[in-house]
């Protein structure tokens, strides 16, 4: 199999099982209280570092606007009507390192050593290649969360994103470069949109399991406080589902 899971103590790529689908998360069947504890500390870790890499979206987001921003000021199509020849090569070549600097910065937005907009975190790819956040002892499919589909990142470059046309020299060129550029600016505030939603969601369910975590800690000396940790387990369960739903 080549899908990918993060675990582990770092964004780790690794083998997972394709396996049944499971009706509750598979680790409410433990019955040791250490295990269940040692497992939730896990699935807390693995949130943080989902947390972690969906903030580098959305830095990666906020970088490719302000590029995209500065570039709309350039094609605007009076600042064309304005210009002489001379000025409109120079504003070209400026154009062209400004799209060279969005290649550039768009190939350095990574989150442990993974790229980012590099389309591999595409809903589009193949479902074997997709990378799963697994939020519980295992990676059952109850127990992850898709980031293909729940970021469905495409590939980011000025190619992609179709700004090979942009052009200062006439006013109609200018028109159909803001059109371009209003349509990639879109593309980024979905994804902007996408990572904020995923971030909430991850947050939730960390403040679910911290609360099942100390319900762990009471459960040896309180039976019935065991039985409250695994309706929190529970209730995790059912916001994966729902996450899964929206999608």
């Amino acid at each position: 199999m080549d899908q990918k899971t993060i675990s582990g103590t770092a964004y780790k790529v690794g083998d997972i099982e394709s396996g049944s689908e499971v009706s509750e998360l598979e680790f409410l069947k433990f019955t040791n209280p250490e295990t269940n504890l040692k497992n939730l500390d896990q699935a807390i870790h693995n949130i943080l570092l989902g947390i972690e890499l969906v903030s580098v979206v959305g830095n990666a987001c906020n970088e490719m606007e302000a590029i995209l921003s500065e570039l709309k000021q350039w094609v605007s199509p009076g600042l064309a009507s304005d210009l002489e020849g001379s000025q409109k090569a120079l504003l070209a070549v400026k154009i062209s390192l400004k799209l060279r600097e969005l290649d550039q910065a768009a190939e350095t937005f990574k989150h442990k050593g993974q790229k980012l907009l590099d389309g591999s975190l595409s809903a589009s790819v193949k479902t074997e290649t997709h990378s799963y956040l697994v939020v519980g002892a295992n990676s059952s499919p109850e127990n992850r969360i898709n980031l293909n589909t729940s970021l469905n990142i495409p590939l980011i470059t000025s190619k992609t994103l179709g700004l090979g046309t942009l052009s200062p020299r006439s006013p109609q060129k200018g028109f159909k470069g803001l059109m371009v550029l209003e349509n990639a600016l879109a593309i980024i505030d979905r994804l902007r949109q996408r990572s904020a939603a995923l971030k909430s969601h991850l947050q939730e369910i960390q403040r679910t399991l911290a609360t099942a975590i100390e319900n762990h800690h009471a459960a040896n000396s309180a039976p019935g406080s065991y039985e409250q940790a695994r309706e929190f387990l529970q209730a995790v369960s059912g916001l994966i589902r729902n996450n899964k739903r929206e999608q």
